[in-house]
């Protein structure tokens, strides 16, 4: 399979990548999920939240108006789109979502459902709980139709870090949270197979939508159900030899049939239980690299990533190369913790340096804690990585400190080949601590071996607490 970034002659793997990496000629078999994404934390995930409720509450507005002209100009500006190559087609991408004729469709469907008449219905992602004709492929779309301008500005970013050319296009517009309609707007982005990309966070996609009517119906309601006519001793009770009494759950379903205006009519009566499904999908996580690729083995990968470490040379002629692969090994260890890495400088007197800024969406373990922490309050994280044959000295530190500020936090990371006077470096991060300019964390080559080391040998969680330590080197 030539994906979307081997096509530019990438040498990353999908598990180094922060977005997934698409076969571009065809579909991918993937949903960009807004409830995965409306759960999250993070900066970015907050901003298309915003996007998303902003876009449906326009729409319930509109109906709740009687204005069906303003919810059809909503609708009516969600295109088909294929930039992002997911969907279930055979085939090249085709795009499946609200056209115009769907459009105008969907809007009846929303102003006769149940779930809108009773109010039930307040979230794009429950759409394909409750309205008739809306699945998955719809919701995947319509959402990518809202986020596309944020899509379009990740993915610039996606390929300013990993060089990868784009060209200036106009394309479908793109929703506005402030004015609260589409809008128009060029935006730059790489060209494969002959038509524009747009990149998707691999921790925005699932496999299958969060939120799923047959699912719920099957696991959540038919279940609840069961237990009630239990309790009530309904003519659906059967007893057992022994005298236990039950209720089958094919009885349930052929009394309860997949209805989505009952499902509706359910959620109404029994709040409680599309919350407790909603909290239960919501602890899921985002997909692992073994759920985007079958064949993958992070063990085996682990030990690659040693090898290819261990093959690259210190010195400036270099350093790209230790720099994409410090980016992937950082990725790979971190992820879904440390997520949307952006490039933000290159050279520093004559010396190649990237700095990599990432975001803190970290929702346990150590980066959750430095995010927590009132003295790191760590937002995003940034990455130096140097490849010198000698060690970091103050006014490399400096430098990092130096990118920390309020609307940040106060921690970073450096990635470097070697410490020949370790003691040496970690009593200048103390310092720093001590004096209030923010909390460093210095990890050289042999640190990332260790790290890996631990995945190869199916000890992930011990990275945890492996960062605790080295952070507690700095801070006692």
């Amino acid at each position: 399979m030539a994906t979307f970034y081997s096509t530019f002659g990438g040498q990353l793997s999908q598990a180094e990548l922060d977005f997934v990496d698409v076969d571009t000629a065809f579909d991918n078999p993937l949903y960009l999920d807004p409830y995965a994404i409306q759960i999250r934390n993070d900066e970015w995930s907050a901003t298309c939240g915003d996007h998303i409720r902003s876009f449906f509450a326009e729409v319930l507005e509109a109906l709740r108006d009687d204005n069906p002209a303003r919810a059809g100009h909503l609708l009516g500006n969600l295109h088909e789109p294929n930039e992002t190559c997911f969907g279930q087609s055979v085939g090249e991408p085709a795009g499946r979502g609200v056209g115009h004729g769907k459009a105008l469709d969907l809007v009846e469907a929303l102003r006769h459902s149940r779930a809108f008449g009773t109010g039930v219905l307040a979230d794009i992602s429950e759409a394909e709980l409750f309205i008739r004709g809306v699945g998955p492929d719809t919701i995947s779309d319509l959402t990518t139709n809202i986020l596309r301008g944020l899509l379009a500005d990740y993915t610039k970013d996606q390929c300013d870090l990993l060089g990868i050319p784009t060209r200036t296009l106009p394309l479908d517009p793109c929703w506005s949270a402030e004015r609260q309609d589409w809008v128009s707007r060029f935006y730059e982005l790489p060209i494969s197979n002959g038509k524009p990309i747009l990149l998707v966070p691999k921790f925005s996609v699932r496999r299958t939508l969060s939120l799923n009517s047959q699912e719920f119906w099957n696991h959540y309601m038919i279940e609840f159900l069961r237990q009630e006519y239990l309790d009530a001793r309904s003519s659906l009770v059967r007893t057992f030899r022994d005298g236990v009494r039950y209720v089958t759950k094919k009885s349930v379903k052929e009394r309860h049939p997949l209805i989505k205006d009952d499902l509706a009519t359910f959620v109404q009566r029994h709040p409680e239980v599309l919350e407790e499904y909603k909290r239960i999908k919501g602890a899921q996580g985002p997909l692992d690299n073994d759920d985007l690729d079958a064949n993958f083995d992070e063990t085996v990968f682990a030990r690659v990533l040693i090898d290819r470490l261990a093959g690259i040379a210190t010195g400036n002629n270099t350093a790209s190369e230790y720099h994409r692969v410090a980016m992937g090994i950082t990725t790979f260890l971190f992820f879904p913790s440390l997520i949307k890495p952006i490039k933000e400088q290159e050279i520093h007197e004559g010396r190649k340096r990237m700095d990599i800024k990432f975001t803190n969406a970290a929702q346990i373990g150590f980066f959750f804690r430095m995010l927590q922490a009132p003295q790191t309050r760590s937002i995003s994280v940034p990455v130096e990585c140097k490849n010198y044959s000698n060690d970091v000295e103050n006014p490399e530190l400096d430098q990092l400190t130096g990118r920390f500020g309020l609307q940040r936090g106060f921690f970073g990371m450096m990635l470097c080949r070697r410490l020949d006077e370790r003691p040496r470096v970690v009593a200048a991060c103390r310092d720093a601590a001590g004096d209030g300019r923010g909390y460093m964390l210095v990890l050289e080559d042999a640190d990332l071996v260790q790290m890996l080391e631990m995945v190869e040998r199916h000890r992930r969680p011990d990275i945890d607490t492996f960062l605790q330590r080295r952070f507690d080197e700095i801070t006692h």
